[in-house]
């Protein structure tokens, strides 16, 4: 029995060991089988690296969409009747989305009226509205300009935010300041630090208008050549009149002017240019009697001779 009994817990004991090197095998595969899962994604990490050698032109393509541009256009148009095209532009920049900031025109309607416009449309509908413009008459001359704020509106961001802190802490202090000195001096600051944060998000609003519209300023005239009407006739000859009359003017005020300087210098050197200018006739006159005396007497003499042959 004694044996009997030692052989049971003998092959208890190994079975108990067995079935434990067992289990370490497995733990030990299942801990060796995560490698191999993870291995497995390695295409996924292709496609990754993939993504990342295209991510630096999405980077680039969304940079540039981010980055603060100021178009402005100008053209000059010939056209018809300059009344009938602000007309026409203003109803275009309200068709697009836009509208007319600044409109102007001059002259009359027996001459040639000539105007200006300018008007703002959305940046995505510019191209349009700038190839309707070149439609309505002869173009004379047409410019573009673009320029890039973005680095000033960055900063500009980053001033505002800092101006927004500043008046956080501000309001803090505020709150838990106890005497009426510091009360005084943080409301001072306060009412300077919202000064700046007003001017930023002015000047911040007003460049989103610009970033987000194009201005397009076209001046416009009517044909000239055409023989001129007779209130414009009159009114040429009238002013070329009046032209003539102010040159006239002009040149008296001159000559005056000139006289007026003049004098004074002829009261301090006329009397002496006239002293010097009787001088020289009398030396003049004296010399001329001398020499007509000497020339006389050998004139004599000969004649003398000849009365007393």
């Amino acid at each position: 029995m004694n044996v009997s009994n030692f052989l049971f817990k003998r092959i208890c004991l190994v079975l108990v060991l067995v079935t434990v090197c067992c289990g370490l095998v497995s733990c030990a595969k299942k801990e060796e089988a995560p490698p191999a899962a993870a291995s497995a994604p390695a295409p996924e990490t292709a496609d990754s690296e993939g993504d990342a050698g295209e991510s630096p032109g999405k980077l680039q393509v969304a940079s540039t969409d981010k980055r603060k541009i100021i178009l402005n256009h100008a053209i000059t148009l010939e056209v018809k009747k300059v009344v009938v095209s602000l007309e026409t532009l203003k109803q275009l920049a309200e068709s697009s989305g836009g509208y007319v900031f600044n409109s102007t025109r001059a002259g009359g309607e027996s001459g040639s009226v000539s105007g200006q416009v300018g008007m703002r449309v959305p940046s995505g509908k510019a191209s349009g509205v700038m190839k309707s413009i070149r439609e309505m008459g002869r173009v004379e001359s047409e410019s573009s300009e673009a320029e890039d704020i973005t680095e000033e509106y960055v900063d500009l961001e980053a001033r505002l935010k800092n101006a927004k802190s500043s008046e956080m802490r501000l309001l803090g202090l505020y709150n838990k300041a106890g005497k009426l000195s510091d009360v005084l001096a943080v409301e001072k600051e306060l009412t300077r630090v919202r000064g700046d944060i007003e001017s930023f998000e002015a000047k911040k609003k007003n460049w989103d208008i610009l970033t987000a519209m194009v201005t397009i300023d076209i001046t416009l005239h009517e044909p000239s050549g055409a023989f001129p009407s007779g209130h414009r006739f009159w009114s040429t000859i009238k002013g070329a009149f009046g032209k003539s009359v102010v040159v006239v003017a002009e040149s008296l005020h001159a000559l005056i002017v000139f006289v007026a300087g003049v004098l004074p210098w002829l009261a301090v050197f006329g009397p002496i240019v006239y002293l010097f200018v009787k001088w020289r006739r009398k030396k003049k006159r004296e010399k001329t009697v001398k020499n007509g005396n000497t020339e006389v007497h050998p004139v004599d003499v000969d004649a003398g001779s000849e009365r007393e042959k």
